[in-house]
């Protein structure tokens, strides 16, 4: 065999003797622990299994417990936060367009002046110009829709 070779085998060799190591340390600990104690007058893997089980059981309750309850609220507020919000959105949606009541006594106003000349003395009637809502309501529409 090449030296090479014998150089792998010897690493190989190493590492299984560090991880024989290893591994007898932790039998000694786990055979000096007090968990480790029971569990060897039990089925050794069935016992630790079953404190396991038992373990994380009492963990995953808890968990869920905990976190519906912080879901609930979640919900909670972002049903509110959105009834809320839309309340406010629908009573300022009317700020986004023309007044058309305004269009339309503009236009009574004009008919009834022309069946009665009398009327309105000294008044030009027009239909009324709207350009645009403000800048300021477009700017909380937006924040409204947003959030």
């Amino acid at each position: 065999m090449s030296e090479e070779a014998d150089d792998s085998m010897a690493s190989a060799q190493g590492q299984r003797e560090s991880s024989e190591i290893l591994l007898r340390q932790i039998l000694n600990v786990l055979k000096q622990s007090t968990i480790a104690k029971k569990l060897l007058s039990l089925d050794d893997w069935n016992g630790f299994w079953d404190v396991y089980d038992q373990e994380a059981e009492e963990f995953d309750k808890s968990f869920v417990q905990k976190y519906a309850s912080d879901l609930d609220n979640s919900l909670i507020f972002a049903g509110l936060f959105s009834a809320v919000n839309s309340a406010f959105l629908g009573a300022m949606l009317f700020n986004l367009s023309p007044v058309p009541s305004d269009t339309t006594n503009a236009l009574l106003m004009m008919i009834y002046h022309q069946l009665n000349h009398t009327t309105f003395p000294g008044q030009v009637l027009s239909l009324p110009s709207w350009d645009g809502p403000l800048w300021i309501t477009v700017w909380t529409q937006t924040l409204f829709v947003t959030s």
